[in-house]
């Protein structure tokens, strides 16, 4: 079970291997189905019966947008005034005022100050510029891992749109041999993403498996996929386009004792008034997480300010 199934679906999510993260991290769910209900299987009989006595209609498996994850941070880019935004510089350091209150961010030549401030970085980005502020702080920021991704979109015809098989995709065992993790058809996941003629996939090596292609040209990792979907799907075809894309230390790892590792950066947090942590590192990598963290964030702050 863990092999075929729990292994690779958490490395298609986490980018990790399942016996280095954890469960209460990871799948708080499973892990409270589990501790009330006995086993996971008690569990999911119990949630089944639940289901079917509300007669609900069922909720879309999947959902994105739909003009691509961008158009997230462009909405939000386009309602703040354009005096609010520094882009294309760097953050150095985020210091507290401890005399006067207050925060001062130092980012490229210029030093500004706020009364609060969200820091909503990966965990050793945040370490870095917190340092000067709270050492212990950084030390436990900088402690949390994260393993990288690339991802390889490939185009096709009609002809290989009609020859795969159903389903949005697949998962692969690590006991396979294989360097891809996972495999999407976007055409049948997120169908507004391809024009009905064509075949859209999304191909995702993470962790080890993505920092042993790392080094290679896009060429040479296109190559690669190629030759797996070939052992796997029997996909021969050329492909219409091929894009590579990576994404270096990208995925939070919450590894054993990660749940701990929060509890202490709480505590050392709350000795530090107008700073808020947000972001992947903590409680969810996915989307609506780190926008339910940065929410969280910003209300506390609002109403210690008010």
């Amino acid at each position: 079970m863990v092999d075929r199934l729990a292994d690779p679906l958490l490395s298609g999510v986490y980018g990790g291997e399942a016996a280095n993260l954890s469960v209460r991290a990871v799948l708080p769910r499973f892990a409270e189905m589990e501790r009330t209900h006995g086993s996971l299987g008690k569990a999911m009989l119990a949630s089944r019966r639940k289901m079917s006595s509300a007669r609900k209609p069922a909720p879309a498996l999947f959902t994105s947008l739909k003009n691509g994850m961008q158009s997230l941070a462009q909405t939000i880019v386009s309602r703040l005034r354009p005096d609010a935004l520094l882009t294309s510089t760097p953050v150095l350091a985020v210091q507290q005022q401890r005399e006067a209150g207050g925060w001062i961010v130092s980012a490229g030549l210029k030093s500004d100050q706020f009364d609060a401030v969200v820091v909503a970085l990966p965990g050793p980005a945040a370490a870095n510029v917190l340092h000067i502020t709270n050492a212990e702080l950084s030390r436990e920021l900088g402690a949390i891992q994260y393993s990288s991704s690339i991802t390889v979109a490939l185009g096709y015809d009609d002809q290989v749109r009609r020859s795969l098989p159903p389903g949005f995709g697949f998962l692969v065992p690590r006991s396979e041999g294989k360097r891809l993790l996972a495999a999407t058809f976007v055409h049948n996941k997120f169908p507004h993403r391809a024009p009905p003629d064509r075949a859209l996939l999304r191909c995702f090596f993470a962790g080890s498996n993505a920092e042993s292609v790392w080094p290679y040209s896009d060429d040479q990792i296109i190559g690669i996929v190629r030759n797996e979907l070939q052992n796997i799907l029997g996909l021969r075809a050329e492909p219409l386009f091929a894009r590579v894309y990576k994404w270096k230390s990208a995925m939070a790892q919450y590894g054993v004792g990660h749940l701990e590792r929060l509890e202490r950066i709480q505590q050392l947090r709350q000795q530090l008034p107008g700073l808020a942590l947000a972001g992947n590192a903590y409680r969810g990598i996915g989307v609506p997480d780190c926008v339910r963290s940065g929410r969280d964030a910003a209300i506390a702050l609002l109403k210690r300010t008010a």
